[in-house]
């Protein structure tokens, strides 16, 4: 895991660069079993540790996982295909499913899917009889498209056409106990990010004895314990985790998804001009935390979740 570690952070800078995924670190997750079924605990810790360090390669261990816990298991990195042009909107999703001889012809099409480019399965969700039901279509019926967004860049995000056979692999209430699922790994990548920022800020801070300033000092206190109270959080849902429940990992997702754009909003800050140079690892750390509102359901959706437990 430590070499893995190493190289991640090495490749990071350049995968954003580039918008490309790195197959190097992607056979190297393979090999250490990083894409194999894991205790939710394990799974989440594996990917906060990557994503100090590359946020793309845990962005697409996270994918995977979703994606596995409706497969089961797969020798390979598998996409969870969700998104359509109706957004967070589950109940407008346009792709067919139609029964033939041997499975389920899909069609249709998916946006911002990640692990999109490289993926060898795809989990998808389409409409059969009126009714959403969770498909898994192998990658010769994919076209995939890639996305040239301003985070997690070495993803594979991409936009795929579907055209092939599939097999059903549940209904609709599968793919939302995968997204419970998901969103308190996400909770978990997001946490990973907050920490990188709050460590590179408190490093120059502490170089430039900026935290010899007592406001700036307890600006730090403020953001750690944050930190510390979404990490307890997480480990609160993780050791008594249900998949049907959907608050809890919604509130998991609004909260650490928070506390990492304020890590990366202060981390600029204390860099200055400097942590805004582009491709610089403030500035790389800023877009994607951003990003985080959007990602595994909008921040909007979290909270409308959390109010049906009202």
């Amino acid at each position: 895991m430590d070499e893995l570690l190493k190289l991640a952070k090495v490749r990071f800078v350049g995968m954003d660069k580039t918008n490309e995924y790195d197959r190097e670190l992607l056979e190297y997750a393979k090999k250490l079993s990083l894409i194999k079924p894991m205790f939710l605990a394990e799974l989440c810790n594996v990917v906060e540790t990557i994503a100090r360090f590359n946020p793309s390669l845990a962005l697409s261990i996270s994918a995977h996982h979703l994606a596995l816990y409706c497969l089961k298991d797969c020798n390979d990195f598998c996409a969870f295909a969700l998104t359509e042009k109706s957004g967070s909107n589950v109940k407008a999703i346009e792709t067919k499913a139609e029964e033939a001889d041997k499975g389920y012809i899909i069609r249709g099409s998916k946006n911002f899917v990640t692990n999109g480019e490289f993926a060898e399965v795809f989990v998808i969700t389409a409409r059969h009889e009126g009714k959403v039901n969770v498909f898994a279509v192998d990658k010769g019926g994919i076209k995939a498209e890639r996305v040239d967004l301003g985070c997690f860049r070495g993803s594979g995000i991409a936009k795929i056409y579907i055209d092939g056979i599939g097999r059903e692999l549940g209904d609709l209430k599968l793919a939302m106990s995968a997204l419970n699922v998901g969103r308190v790994v996400f909770s978990s990548l997001a946490l990973g990010i907050a920490k990188r920022c709050f460590e590179l800020a408190l490093n120059r801070a502490k170089r430039l004895g900026l935290i010899n300033n007592q406001g700036l000092r307890w600006r730090f206190v403020d953001l750690k314990s944050d930190i510390e109270v979404v990490s307890s959080y997480i480990n609160s849902v993780v050791s008594s985790f249900s998949e049907k429940d959907g608050v809890r990992p919604a509130i998991c997702k609004l909260k650490a998804c928070k506390i990492a754009k304020a890590c990366a909003d202060f981390a600029v800050e204390v860099f200055g001009a400097k942590g805004l140079i582009k491709h610089s690892i403030t500035e790389i750390l800023y877009r994607y935390a951003k990003a985080l509102d959007i990602g595994e359901g909008t921040n909007e959706i979290m909270k409308e979740i959390i109010s049906r437990s009202f």
